[in-house]
């Protein structure tokens, strides 16, 4: 006869109405099937895993600062082109475009991870994606508003691929 195990019935501490059998295996706490990250170790809640995560990150809030002041100007440049010079090409500026967005995408993560130090931080590559969406919306506007809408194309192209690249470089 096999033996019953009388554990007392656990809740999920993220999600207290959620019934769990599973737990932690850092700290012990009772965790559900929606909290649980699977390492190679088995099931830790989220807040162990952010707690690893963090010996990681090694930047702080002033590299922010220096993300925002390199990347903005930066990226109003590239907009600039992109909106000005390279979408009055004709149709080859759609593939110029798709060449060159990804490239100058990741010219500008690396002047930010070169400015920052090489030190990481968990939201540096947000903060300069947004550099880029910021930079280029007004030109997206001024085009829209000029009713070329062809001339959409090549910023959103930049917009694209290159916050796809920050944020793939800066991770």
């Amino acid at each position: 006869m096999s033996e019953a195990i009388d554990d007392p019935v656990a809740f999920c501490y993220r999600h207290p109405e959620v019934e769990t059998g599973l737990r932690c295996n850092r700290c012990g706490k009772p965790i559900c099937v929606k909290c649980a990250v699977r390492t190679p170790v088995g099931f830790r809640c989220p807040d162990c895993v952010r707690q690893q995560q963090d010996k990681f990150y090694t930047g702080g809030g002033l590299d922010y600062v220096i993300a925002v002041a390199v990347a903005l100007p930066l990226s109003l440049i590239v907009a600039a082109i992109f909106t000005f010079f390279v979408a009055r090409i004709g149709f080859l500026s759609w593939f110029i475009s798709f060449i060159a967005a990804p490239a100058v995408g990741g010219l500008i993560a690396e002047t930010v991870r070169r400015a920052v130090g090489r030190r990481r931080s968990r939201y540096l590559s947000a903060v300069v994606a947004a550099c880029l969406v910021v930079a280029v919306a007004p030109f997206l506007l001024l085009t829209l508003l000029s009713g070329n809408l062809f001339g959409l194309v090549v910023p959103g192209i930049l917009l694209f691929f290159g916050v796809g690249t920050i944020v793939a470089r800066l991770r």
